[in-house]
């Protein structure tokens, strides 16, 4: 039995906004809700957050998600690619599978991708990362980001982040250093769409489905590019 009273104590939420939040919970889930708005009021110190806020940060979070998933997954297609372009067999990678070069790339997952990107010699990885130096953990981070959006974790709040070091020399596991990591990794031209879209996230919209309540974003809540 969900304890719905539970969440609506730590929130400030209207009689007429409980159904709205008795569906999404059902859907999301009650402690997920509990952990939001609890971050929330770490950034509220006089009173508490509103279910509206709850509610917006959701979404906000999603809309976020699906962009850097949109260029994460651009990232691991241009990997695919270029060992695929570049190599002959899978004999050239020093790898140990009977599988076609092809096959075996196509199905590894991105944490393995990474591993040999890694491996292959400065020449390549000169070319692959256009003349960047790129270190380890940023990659290691990179797949850590991944992750947590391929497997919907709520992104905002997530504190398994790993540590990455930027071009700038800003070091750091927040959200908003992981996010600059992953686009160190992307072209220029396709970097600054990738910075658009998230710098555009927070923008309220004008559609409206059944019982969602109207848009309140926390401001400290946005990332900016």
């Amino acid at each position: 039995m969900i304890d719905y009273d539970k969440f609506f104590s730590i929130i400030d939420i209207d009689e007429s906004e409980k159904e709205s939040a008795k569906e999404y919970i059902a859907l999301r889930g009650l402690q997920e809700h509990i952990d939001m708005a609890t971050y929330l009021s770490s950034f509220l110190a006089a009173r508490k957050p509103t279910y509206k806020e709850v509610a917006t940060a959701f979404r906000y979070d999603k809309r976020i998600r699906r962009i850097l998933y949109k260029y994460i997954g651009l990232l691991e297609e241009m990997y695919r690619a270029y060992i695929c372009n570049n190599f002959n067999n899978i004999k050239q990678l020093g790898l140990k599978t009977s599988k076609p070069l092809f096959q075996y790339i196509s199905l590894s997952l991105f944490s393995s991708l990474v591993n040999i990107v890694w491996s292959l010699d400065e020449n390549h990885k000169k070319e692959l990362f256009e003349g960047k130096a790129v270190l380890k953990k940023n990659l290691d981070a990179l797949v850590t980001l991944r992750n947590a959006i391929g497997h919907n974790r709520t992104i905002i709040n997530y504190r398994d982040y790993k540590e990455a070091t930027l071009s700038t020399g800003e070091v750091g596991n927040s959200l908003l250093i992981n996010i600059k990591n992953m686009l160190d990794f992307l072209p220029s031209e396709i970097r600054n769409k990738c910075i658009k879209e998230t710098n555009e996230a927070n923008r309220s919209g004008t559609k409206k489905i059944k019982n969602q309540v109207d848009w309140a974003l926390i401001s400290m809540l946005v990332i900016k590019l």
